[in-house]
């Protein structure tokens, strides 16, 4: 009988491929690990560099990052970074002031940060010297944190565009960093700006072409290129995976890539070279070369320039409270994202003899949802005409026969009919429209592909940036247009009453002008 020779062991990279750090002259990494320590707790040689560069100094012990980001896969630890670099904060380094310190731990969804918030309170409860320290743990719903005697308070936030009003934050940790939206950050950083000697801490993975990740790309490009004296960058990733020239062709099969994404890779139980290959088997190469392997590369140069004939300041300009669509005559239109991972629907509407209005009604996650959407949207709506592309639908089609919804079909003709009529009706100001972000963004990431003889339409310029939402209000704007140059077709007239006279009554008929009721 023969047998198989073991698989090779493999061990996670502990150092990150990409490491900056500003000028520093030493780092407290030291005292926040010996206060980890103190609390019987352990730390991977990787997270051990992270809290050495996060606490980095300079001459006069000030923070050297006073931002300070760090791409790491799932399942790596990154718990274990934020964690003790969280109660360091809390426990040490008062301020020289004497005055209490807030720290704010933030994660995109609540059950993040409530996560975050049980796993330290673990920590602290198994500590009798730390605990001797707390004056207060507040465990009600959406107030999680812990406040110490010398009043120093950490707190636990999902954020929000409200999220910190109220209280000056010292040091902001933003967790899940890939879904972290501009007006976010707009609300916390005021919180901060009273404060000296501040900090925030970003953690993340690649964002998928759904996430708000515009404050997180920010840090990313600031961190790679050393733009920003001020900020520390720890990336753990294949080479090559910052160059859009290369990312595409990095093998995610190849298990020399795998230890570069991940750190925990032999360390920690859950990740092992079987998590690895049970999930390129089961997801997709897109899922796995992001989450997994944090390729994301960096974007083109020419991306920067224009990418169309379609002018983005016009479009901006003629954005409006006012300009919603509803009322008689609405068209709706479908796209599907990237292997039908998400689905979006837009609509339109003619306003006046030389305007029509567009607008981004939903977009989520999966198509499951799409049918029941459209059916009580078009019931909503008046039985609405629908119109998609069907080879961009084609994964739906069958789910919408099956619930009774019909559609106008686009074919190649149509689709680049659509987009130079978007383009000709939006340059000259003729499509009012909402202010809606995920609409503006989506045109201004959206670049143009030949489509044969027939023309150009959209397609995207960076893949993680989407363009269904540009899709469907310009498709939906040609439905309307088709819609109205379709005659309507008439029902026939009814026959003309004949006119009877005396001589169409039969001798054996009753004359009705004489007879008696």
């Amino acid at each position: 009988m023969q047998t198989s020779s073991p698989k090779s062991v493999l061990v996670g990279s502990q150092r990150p491929r990409l490491h900056r750090l500003p000028e520093r002259a030493g780092s407290l990494g030291e005292e926040a690990l010996d206060l980890w320590y103190l609390a019987g707790k352990k730390s991977d040689p990787w997270q051990e560099l992270s809290l050495d560069s996060i606490f980095s100094i300079d001459a006069f012990g000030r923070w050297v990052c006073t931002e300070h980001g760090e791409l790491v896969a799932r399942q790596n630890g990154k718990g274990d970074v934020l964690s003790p670099a969280t109660m360091a904060h809390l426990y040490l380094w008062p301020k020289p002031d004497g005055e209490p310190k807030t720290i704010v731990h933030t994660a995109h969804q609540f059950k993040t940060a409530r996560e975050a918030f049980l796993r330290l309170r673990r920590v602290i409860q198994s500590s009798a010297i730390l605990m001797g320290e707390v004056t207060r743990i507040s465990t009600a719903h959406g107030e999680e944190g812990f406040e110490l005697a010398n009043g120093n308070r950490l707190l636990y936030l999902a954020r929000s565009a409200n999220s910190g009003v109220g209280f000056t934050t010292d040091v902001l940790i933003v967790d899940e960093a890939q879904q972290m939206a501009q007006a976010a950050l707009d609300a916390l950083l005021p919180t901060m700006s009273a404060v000296d000697n501040t900090q925030i801490i970003y953690t993340g993975t690649v964002p998928d072409e759904l996430n708000d990740s515009e404050v997180w790309e920010g840090v990313r490009d600031r961190g790679r290129s050393g733009s920003d004296p001020r900020t520390g960058w720890m990336e753990f990733s294949p080479p090559g995976s910052e160059d859009p020239d290369i990312a595409d062709k990095i093998d995610i099969r190849d298990e020399a890539n795998w230890p570069y994404g991940n750190p925990g890779l032999g360390y920690r139980p859950g990740l092992t070279r079987e998590t690895i290959e049970d999930e390129i088997s089961r997801l997709s190469p897109e899922s796995v070369r992001r989450l997994r392997l944090n390729i994301w590369p960096n974007r083109r140069p020419a991306i920067a320039a224009k990418l169309s004939e379609f002018d983005l300041e016009v479009w901006t300009r003629h954005a409006r409270e006012d300009a919603g669509v509803a009322g008689d005559g609405v068209v709706l239109s479908l796209a599907l994202g990237r292997g039908a991972g998400y689905a979006t629907i837009g609509k339109a509407v003619r306003v006046d003899s030389d305007s029509i209005a567009v607008e981004h009604h939903k977009t989520d996650r999966g198509t499951r949802w799409l049918a029941a959407d459209l059916k009580a949207l078009k019931a909503e709506l008046g039985n609405a005409l629908l119109v998609l592309d069907t080879k961009n639908a084609a994964p739906v089609l069958s789910s919408l026969a099956a619930a009774g919804i019909k559609w106008l079909p686009m074919n190649m003709d149509d689709v680049a009919a659509a987009h130079a009529q978007f383009v000709e009706w939006s340059n000259a100001g003729l499509v009012p429209h909402r202010p809606q972000d995920e609409v503006t963004k989506s045109l201004q990431f959206a670049t143009t592909r030949p489509l044969g003889r027939a023309g150009v339409t959209w397609d995207q310029s960076d893949p993680t940036k989407p363009i269904t939402m540009a899709q469907v209000v310009m498709w939906a704007l040609w439905g309307v247009l088709k819609s109205e140059a379709t005659p309507t077709k008439k029902s026939p007239p009814p026959p003309e009453a004949a006119l009877l006279t005396r001589g169409h009554v039969a001798d054996n008929e009753p004359d009705l002008r004489t007879l008696g009721f």
